[in-house]
């Protein structure tokens, strides 16, 4: 788990994949962007993930690159089978998609698109980032924050 910056009182953590199967992330109020564009993400180990992101406090899911979509379908599934076959409370995570949208784009919706319940408290409020595909992305993120500071938008 690695604090790349604050941006927005956002602080943004860039977590290994496999470091999330194993449980660690925040443990509350965090956002999650996902990206994956070269292989088919396994259901299995996505669905360890979205059930630990749930226990841990997740409030919104982003879903980026080829397999994006997926990505939000999966978790939307998993909600689903934990609210209505396992008896799990009510859970509100908001998901979205970004399968043809830059990943500065999608990053960027992190700080400005979000839609968050009343319960957040945005002073703990975490974007983490992940890549499904093992690529660390830390360079380039910071490179996104840097453009955001100095007035960069998405062109849309």
């Amino acid at each position: 788990m690695d604090e790349i910056k604050t941006y927005q009182s956002r602080k943004v953590i860039w977590i290994n994949y496999d470091e999330m199967l194993e449980g660690k992330m925040p443990e509350s109020d965090w956002i999650c962007l996902m990206t994956s564009s070269e292989s088919k993400p396994n259901s299995d180990k996505f669905d360890k993930f979205t059930r630990n992101a749930i226990k841990h406090g997740i409030l919104e899911f982003k879903g980026h690159g080829e397999f994006g979509e997926l990505l939000h379908d999966w978790f939307d599934e998993t909600m689903v089978i934990m609210e209505t076959m396992e008896n799990h409370s009510e859970i509100d995570v908001m998901t979205t998609w970004h399968n043809n949208e830059s990943l500065a784009d999608a990053f960027w919706q992190c700080f400005f698109a979000t839609c968050l319940p009343e319960t957040t408290d945005y002073d703990k409020l975490k974007i983490v980032c992940t890549d499904l595909d093992g690529k660390n992305r830390n360079v380039e993120l910071t490179d996104y924050l840097n453009r955001f500071e100095q007035g960069w938008l998405p062109k849309d």
